[in-house]
């Protein structure tokens, strides 16, 4: 009745626009467009509604859809408990630090099902009909299950740039670093650098080209035993239970490279040159610029000492026919 006029909405007390317009054409080609206004905002009892105080819960029941495996109300309760269990786990509203942690709409918004143009093919519908007579359950059944059936996961991209909005904010990360120096509360070591190191290790510069099949942040950190619930349920890596656990990397790095040993799965995925998370690497670097920039050095006086002998020689250094020096030797050699 008001949301659908399209300029429905009101500048709320920071200063920012907020837009109530519910698009009825797009809504109603999303995965919630079965599930009825009241089952998710069920906190509304009058028209004109009272200021919303704190917004859609996710671990709500959805009293109007059934699960057909249960016969209950569908919920997203189940993955929701195991959210909160995971490093990511909060409530719709925090405060201090954990407010800093993603909630669900961080991830997920509210995806349109197929497109028209890919509608179910005829011998299929005509099949289901047989049985279910009715053409509408087929056609919705196919949109739903069809799109579930097919590879849905995010592409690399879309997972780097996910993971590098809380990852790669370095105020964010400094109040966490300061809070666990100050509360001796433990961190990864990598954590402040994550998404930094990650863009300058190899899996980060190939993806970085394009290629889709590089290892991103959830082919490491989720588990490949059931990823649609790891990526719910992350765990840091001093959990037993984590993929990225010293006991679990061999396994961890075999979903790519197959012959992976424990020497190989050492390796780290996270190259950084800080002395303090990796002497190895920091006395590298320092030995590898010392040759490059003595490498450089001597080549750059080989090529003015050349010069020196060409000029003293007579020889003239002009651009013309693939080379740059030309002329007779005062030591009555011709240039090569």
């Amino acid at each position: 009745m008001c949301h659908k006029y399209p300029k429905m909405g009101r500048v709320d007390d920071e200063g920012f626009q907020k837009a109530y317009y519910v698009i009825p054409e797009v809504f109603s080609k999303t995965v919630h467009r079965n599930v009825p206004c009241r089952d998710c905002h069920y906190y509304i009892k009058q028209l004109p509604h009272r200021p919303v105080k704190e917004g859609v819960r996710c671990d709500r029941e959805c009293h109007s859809i059934e699960n057909p495996s249960t016969g209950k109300p569908f919920s997203h309760k189940p993955i929701y408990d195991t959210f909160k269990k995971s490093v990511h786990g909060r409530e719709k509203l925090e405060t201090g630090l954990d407010n800093d942690k993603p909630y669900c709409i961080t991830c997920h918004t509210n995806p349109l099902y197929n497109k028209e143009e890919e509608a179910p093919p005829k011998k299929i519908t005509d099949r289901c009909v047989v049985c279910h007579e009715d053409e509408k359950f087929a056609f919705k059944w196919y949109n739903h299950t069809s799109r579930r059936i097919r590879e849905v996961k995010r592409d690399t991209q879309d997972i780097i740039k996910l993971c590098s909005r809380c990852h790669a904010d370095q105020e964010l990360l400094a109040r966490h670093k300061k809070d666990a120096d100050d509360t001796g509360r433990e961190i990864g070591e990598k954590y402040t650098i994550a998404a930094e190191s990650y863009q300058n290790s190899f899996h980060g510069k190939v993806a970085k080209y394009g290629n889709k099949q590089v290892a991103n942040c959830l082919s490491c950190h989720a588990s490949p035993d059931n990823y649609y619930m790891s990526v719910h349920e992350l765990r840091p890596s001093r959990d037993p239970l984590s993929p990225v656990n010293k006991n679990n990397r061999v396994k961890t790095c075999r979903q790519c490279h197959k012959t992976a040993d424990a020497n190989y799965a050492a390796i780290d995925p996270h190259p950084t040159d800080e002395k303090e998370l990796n002497e190895f690497n920091y006395y590298a670097e320092i030995i590898y610029g010392i040759v490059g920039d003595t490498a450089l050095a001597l080549l750059v006086g080989l090529s003015l000492f050349e010069t020196i002998g060409r000029k003293r020689d007579g020889i003239a250094w002009v651009l013309r026919n693939g080379t740059t020096w030309r002329g007779r030797s005062r030591r009555k050699r011709k240039s090569a």
